[in-house]
C-alpha cells in the first residue's frame, strides 16, 4: 500500500491534483520505517485478541463500508490490529489519516508497513483536506481515522468523521484497545500507548452507527457524544477481554 501526501495547489484541484506531489523527506521516512519495523517485531509476539467483528462481518455481507474510530492516542496498536483484522484477515484494503507533518509522515510509514494506505492531511487544510478524505474514502473498504486528533483536545469527537460518513454513506464503527503491558506517553496531549513484546492486546469494536445523509447540525452534537461514550466503553470492553485470559 502506498502513502499518499496531499498537493499545495488551491480549492479548485481536480481528482490528479489530490494525489502525489509532495516528497516525503529522507530523514522522517527512515524515522518512520524504524519505528514500523520494531513494532512489527513487537506485533509477533503479542498475544491477540478481538470482540465485535461477528456484526462487522453481517455488514460486510451487504457490501456496507466502515470508518474506524478511535482515540488518537490508541493509534499504535490500533493500526497493527485493524490491518491484522481487515487486510490481513479479511483481504480488504483500509486508510488511514495523518497530519502532513514530520510526525505524521513517520505515522504514514508505520501505516505502510503494515499495509494500510495513508492519506496525509495539510493544516488548516479544511474544504481541500475534506476533499481529500472523500477521494480516498471512496478507493477503500475501510477508513481508519482518531476522532480526537492530530492535536485535541483528548476525548472529545471531532466533526470530521461523522461528516464523511453522512456524505459517502460509510457506517462509524467506535473502536479501541488495551493492553496488559505497555508505555504511556503522558507528556503527549494524547497519552500515546505503545504495547510491550509479549503482552496481550485486546480490540473491541461496537455496533456500526448510520449516519443520515443529511445530518443536522443538533444531530452532530448527539452523535459525537454518543461515539465518545462507546469508545470509552469500548476500551473497558476490551481490558475484560484480557482479563478473562487471565492477564491485566
Amino acid at each position: 500500500m502506498s502513502s499518499e501526501q496531499p498537493s499545495t495547489t488551491a480549492a479548485g484541484t481536480n481528482h490528479q491534483d489530490l494525489q502525489l506531489t509532495a516528497p516525503v523527506p529522507f530523514t522522517a521516512k527512515c524515522l518512520g520505517w524504524l519505528f514500523a519495523s520494531i513494532l512489527k517485531l513487537f506485533f509477533i509476539t503479542w498475544r491477540k485478541s478481538c470482540t465485535g467483528f461477528e456484526r462487522i462481518d453481517e455488514y460486510r455481507d451487504n457490501q456496507a463500508k466502515m470508518i474506524l474510530c478511535f482515540w488518537h492516542g490508541k493509534y499504535v496498536p490500533i493500526f497493527a490490529l485493524c490491518a491484522w483484522q481487515w487486510v490481513q484477515q479479511r483481504g480488504e484494503t483500509a486508510v488511514a489519516f495523518t497530519s502532513w507533518s514530520p510526525r505524521g509522515i513517520v505515522i504514514g510509514e508505520i501505516c505502510r508497513q503494515f499495509g494500510l494506505s495513508c492519506v496525509q492531511l495539510p493544516d488548516n487544510g479544511r474544504k481541500h483536506s475534506f476533499r481529500l478524505m472523500q477521494e480516498a474514502m471512496q478507493r477503500h473498504s475501510t477508513g481508519v481515522i482518531a476522532v480526537d486528533g492530530p492535536l485535541g483536545p483528548k476525548g472529545v469527537v471531532k466533526q470530521g468523521a461523522i461528516r464523511i460518513a453522512s456524505e459517502l454513506g460509510y457506517l462509524l464503527v467506535p473502536a479501541s484497545v488495551w493492553s496488559s503491558h505497555k508505555s504511556v506517553m503522558h507528556k503527549r496531549w494524547d497519552d500515546m500507548e505503545i504495547p510491550w513484546p509479549c503482552c496481550h492486546t485486546a480490540l473491541a469494536v461496537g455496533e456500526p452507527v448510520q449516519i443520515p445523509e443529511s445530518v443536522a447540525k443538533a444531530d452532530i452534537r448527539t452523535i459525537m457524544q454518543h461515539l465518545a461514550e462507546q469508545i470509552n466503553q469500548l476500551e473497558d470492553n476490551a481490558r475484560q477481554l484480557v482479563a478473562k485470559h487471565g492477564i491485566d
